[in-house]
């Protein structure tokens, strides 16, 4: 089924069809050199990540549920506790795309692999 909806969405792009979405860039560079320069795309339930440039050569991500706060209070639901529902690294220069994801959800980047929370802070250990 994921397969087929994706086959959808990309014949709907070549005929010229936007299925909306949005886009989220996060960028940062210091003196010209780029830090993290990353694109997320989201239409639907297929989500694009770009790496286009990082200075460690991986940009590092990291997926919240939207509905977890920054800082976890006391009994707060155990899904937004501690670690992400998902997590992976690209190569600068690389694209992922991951279909059937969730609705709403926070993304943290990074140039380096560390834990991060929810507010996309280093967890210390």
């Amino acid at each position: 089924m994921r397969n087929m909806m994706a086959l959808l969405y990309y014949l709907c792009a070549l005929l010229g069809c936007d299925v909306g979405g949005t886009t989220t860039v996060h960028r940062a560079n210091i003196d010209g050199v780029d830090i993290i320069d990353s694109q997320v795309r989201v239409s639907e339930q297929i989500a694009k990540f770009d790496c286009r440039a990082s200075r460690s050569g991986h940009c590092h991500y990291a997926l919240f549920r939207a509905d977890c706060p920054a800082k976890t209070p006391a009994g707060a639901a155990a899904s937004c506790e501690g670690a992400p529902f998902e997590q992976f690294d690209l190569e600068a220069g690389a694209s992922r795309e991951i279909i059937d994801i969730a609705k709403g959800f926070k993304i943290c980047v990074s140039d380096k692999n560390q834990a991060v929370g929810p507010d996309c802070k280093p967890v210390a250990s």
